[in-house]
């Protein structure tokens, strides 16, 4: 019998579901079987009583006889006992540890962490604001400056080939997203240049820019996600940032 797991359980777990009178009477019951041993115990309780507990019958007695009966059915009721038998000298009562009552000790929910190569950065709406943050509200393709209300994300390889991954999809604005269609990203840039929407300086940046998404060098930073348990957004499993969150579709979006 492991007495501080005991407690521990019936404290947190038990306790605040009883009432004094079914707290003293089931402490009272488990010191007399489980504690020593024994699975069950024969309680009569017009003599229990006065040894259970003090001051919490009326003016300061030991609760009634009648009223340790009484308690007896919640208890039964809620799991904690049994009442096996009414036998002459007292009540066959075998006693429940709180892990053995159904619902008393609740197991936290299974933690889900997710990898970042894992996340799915295009139905996640979440996530997706993780992606216009990565690109600082600019345009992938154009360096536009990015509002809610004119911007998507995008693919740059388009599915099926490419995948949701934060090394696969941008912000961008819709005439980009449009113009682009399915071609290829470098050669948008190309286009882009040559009508004047990129210098050449800002062409040979966004070129290498996408060298460094391909890469998978511009992670998008977990700590902005609020959904993260521990607030800063972000462990590491194999050096590689993860969510600590199961990553559920829940939005619409271009690409």
């Amino acid at each position: 019998m492991d007495v501080i797991a005991f407690l521990t359980e019936f404290q947190d777990h038990l306790a605040p579901r009883l009432d004094t009178y079914e707290q003293a009477i089931y402490l009272y019951v488990f010191r007399h079987s489980r504690l020593i041993g024994q699975e069950e115990v024969v309680l009569g309780f017009k003599s229990a009583r006065s040894r259970m507990a003090t001051g919490i019958g009326e003016k300061g007695k030991p609760m009634a006889e009648g009223t340790c009966y009484e308690k007896l059915r919640p208890l039964q009721y809620k799991g904690c006992l049994e009442i096996v038998s009414v036998e002459r000298m007292g009540s066959r009562i075998r006693l429940r540890l709180p892990n053995e009552i159904p619902g008393i000790i609740v197991e936290p929910p299974e933690e889900v962490i997710v990898s970042l190569e894992d996340m799915d950065f295009f139905t996640d709406e979440a996530n997706r604001k993780l992606i216009l943050a990565r690109e600082e509200h600019k345009c992938f393709y154009c360096l536009r400056r990015l509002k809610k209300e004119n911007h998507v994300i995008d693919h740059v390889v388009s599915r099926p080939e490419g995948n949701n991954g934060y090394r696969n999809v941008v912000a961008a604005c819709r005439d980009c997203n449009n113009r682009k269609g399915a071609s290829d990203a470098e050669d948008f840039f190309r286009v882009l240049y040559r009508e004047g929407f990129l210098s050449n300086d800002e062409f040979q940046q966004r070129l290498s820019h996408l060298q460094r998404l391909r890469a998978g060098e511009l992670r998008p930073s977990l700590a902005l996600n609020a959904a993260s348990p521990r607030g800063d957004g972000a462990d590491l499993v194999g050096g590689i940032p993860a969510q600590r969150v199961a990553v559920a579709p829940g939005s619409n979006g271009c690409g």
